[in-house]
């Protein structure tokens, strides 16, 4: 992309963060430790390459499963946790679902991700959640650039996890990733109670989407449920709008999960 086209777009907080990233990548790779791997899926191929140097080529992972034409997630998530299952056998390297642990770097952090990592996680039967590292992944929403605090809230009874940023501005922000469950293909629906005049619900844009019209003085202020599929949250966003941080915070832990409508379909066998 050439300069005159990042000063228009305003990519470079997104340059800058993907640098940043990237030195991070390599540090921890080259610190890693005998005992993990590294998989990929897309990306620059200097960072298997980082691993293998590192940790050797039996546990540095480019995945190539295709994309499959059918364009259906499940056989694509059941393709990329069989090719690591081969991977594994063909090195003679065994994992334990059971207790195996595992960090997600990436981009982005609000698409795939989570929606990658919960895929995984799925398909490949973790039973430990794998962790975010919010600090190794590029953003797309503006509104996280030079955020000033960033906290997690386990919602009770499930796997998800509600992130909160308090933004540079003051203004807060929430949203929902699934961390053992293939986020794209999850029915499952995020209960919350939102108040119309100190909560928005919108898109990575900023774009609002709840409520339907803005709140202006004079009008009745009300508080309503509103309910939010988990597979949407890959692009949506509550903001705090006049309200302080810890009284947002209260958002993500009065959540609740409805899992009325779940159908997951089954991983594959664990390793």
């Amino acid at each position: 992309i050439d300069a005159e086209r990042i000063a228009s777009d305003g990519l470079q907080l997104y340059l800058d963060r993907e640098q940043q990233v990237k030195s991070r990548w390599l540090d921890e790779i080259a610190a890693a430790s005998s005992t993990s791997m590294l998989i990929q899926l897309g990306g620059p191929a200097y960072l298997t390459e980082a691993a293998a140097a590192t940790l050797g080529e039996e546990r540095a992972l480019s995945l190539r499963f295709p994309f499959p034409e059918s364009q259906a997630l499940h056989e694509y998530y059941t393709g990329l946790a069989a090719e690591i299952v081969t991977h594994l056998h063909a090195w003679k390297l065994a994992m334990d679902p059971a207790t195996v642990t595992s960090e997600l770097w990436g981009e982005s952090f609000e698409g795939c991700v989570p929606g990658y990592g919960g895929a995984f996680a799925q398909y490949l039967g973790l039973l430990q959640a794998p962790k975010m590292r919010f600090e190794m992944t590029v953003y797309d929403s503006r509104f996280l650039c030079q955020a000033r605090r960033t906290e997690t809230v386990a919602v009770a009874g499930s796997d998800v996890e509600a992130w909160l940023f308090e933004c540079h501005d003051g203004t807060g922000a929430l949203t929902f990733q699934s961390r053992r469950t293939a986020q794209w293909l999850d029915t499952r629906v995020v209960r919350l109670q939102l108040h119309d005049r100190r909560h928005q619900l919108c898109d990575k844009l900023g774009h609002t989407l709840w409520p339907e019209t803005p709140w202006t003085k004079g009008k009745a202020e009300t508080e309503q449920q509103v309910s939010v599929p988990m597979k949407s949250w890959i692009s949506r966003w509550v903001r705090g709008i006049g309200t302080d941080f810890e009284t947002f915070r209260t958002v993500a832990q009065t959540a609740r999960i409805d899992c009325s409508k779940t159908g997951f379909p089954r991983p594959i066998p664990p390793v």
